[in-house]
C-alpha cells in the first residue's frame, strides 16, 4: 500500500479522529403494519449477527477533514483498527512523513505531536478528552463506529419505523448492558435492508436531544472476495451537538487481510521527546 498520502493539515486538529460536531434531530418517521415491522426486525438483527463474523481489523489510508468556528483543516494518512476498541492514526506531511499520531485501546489514549516534540497521554475519562470526544461516543466501541456497525452486544429493539424519505427503516433501540448500568440513551439506527447496511448512527439523551450523529456511505469490500456482510464505509461523516464543527473522514485503498495485535497500537516516544501527562 502506498502510504505517501498528500494532505494540509491546520494546527491544533488534536484528538480529531475522534472527534467533531454539529447538531442533529431526532428522526421522523412513519408507522409499519405490525407484520413487515416484525419482518424488517427479524432481517436486522439477522444483517447485526452475520456481521459479528467479520474481520476483527482494517487498514486504510485516511482523509480527514474537520472545519468549525475556530478552525478549518484537513490532513491525511492512514488509520488502523482493531474490535472492539483499538484506534490507531498516522498522520502525514505533503513530504509523506509521519506529523502526528494518535492511539487508543479504548482505556488509554497516546497523542504524539511530532513537530512539538511533545506527547500526551491520559485516560480516555479524562476531562481534557471528553472536551474533544463527544458524548454518547463509547471508547470502547471505536472499532465499531468506523466499521459502520453496532457493537456484538445484545440489543433491546423498541420500535421499527419506515424512514420518510425512502431511505430504510429506522431500528430504535439500545445495548442491554446499557439499560443494565442505568445509562438511558437511546440509539437511533438508519438501516438499509435492500443493502443491509447501516446508514446513519444517533445517540439520544433522556431528553430526546441528539448528542452524537454519525453519517455513513460509499460501502465496499476491503479486499477481493470479502463478504457482502462486511463492507466497510468509504465516508464517514460525525456530528456532536457539543462543540459545533463537522469532521469527515474518507477512507479507501484497503490493505487486504488486515491483522493487528495489541502491541502494534502501543506508538512509543522518540527520544527528545516531552511527555505531558493528561487529566
Amino acid at each position: 500500500m502506498n502510504r505517501s498520502l498528500l494532505g494540509g493539515v491546520s494546527g491544533g486538529l488534536a484528538l480529531f479522529l475522534l472527534l467533531s460536531g454539529g447538531c442533529a434531530t431526532l428522526p421522523t418517521t412513519q408507522p409499519l403494519a405490525q407484520l413487515h415491522q416484525q419482518q424488517a426486525e427479524t432481517l436486522f438483527r439477522e444483517t447485526m449477527a452475520r456481521q459479528q463474523e467479520c474481520p476483527c481489523c482494517f487498514d486504510a489510508q485516511a482523509r480527514v477533514s474537520i472545519k468549525s468556528l475556530m478552525q478549518n483543516g484537513t490532513i491525511s494518512g492512514f488509520v488502523q483498527a482493531k474490535a472492539p476498541s483499538f484506534l490507531k492514526f498516522t498522520g502525514l506531511n505533503p513530504l509523506g512523513q509521519p506529523l502526528l499520531f494518535l492511539t487508543t485501546d479504548g482505556t488509554f489514549f497516546r497523542y504524539v505531536a511530532v513537530p512539538e516534540a511533545k506527547g500526551y497521554e491520559g485516560l480516555v475519562t479524562a476531562a481534557a478528552f471528553k472536551k474533544y470526544a463527544p458524548q454518547g461516543f463509547d471508547p470502547a466501541h471505536g472499532f465499531y463506529w468506523l466499521a459502520g456497525r453496532l457493537a456484538p452486544e445484545k440489543l433491546r429493539i423498541f420500535s421499527v419505523a419506515q424512514d420518510p424519505e425512502g431511505q430504510g427503516l429506522w431500528v430504535e433501540l439500545a445495548y442491554a448492558a446499557d439499560i443494565a448500568e442505568g445509562k438511558a440513551f437511546r440509539r437511533h439506527v438508519l438501516f438499509d435492508p435492500t443493502q443491509q447496511v447501516i446508514l446513519r448512527h444517533l445517540v439520544a439523551d433522556p431528553d430526546g436531544r441528539i448528542m452524537v450523529d454519525v453519517r455513513y456511505a460509499d460501502y465496499a469490500k476491503a479486499s477481493e472476495g470479502g463478504s457482502d456482510n462486511c463492507r466497510l464505509p468509504g465516508l464517514i461523516r460525525i456530528h456532536a451537538n457539543h462543540n459545533g464543527a463537522i469532521m469527515e473522514l474518507a477512507l479507501g485503498d484497503w490493505l487486504p487481510d488486515a491483522s493487528f495485535t495489541a502491541s502494534d497500537f502501543r506508538v512509543d516516544m522518540p527520544p527528545g521527546f516531552q511527555l505531558e501527562p493528561v487529566q
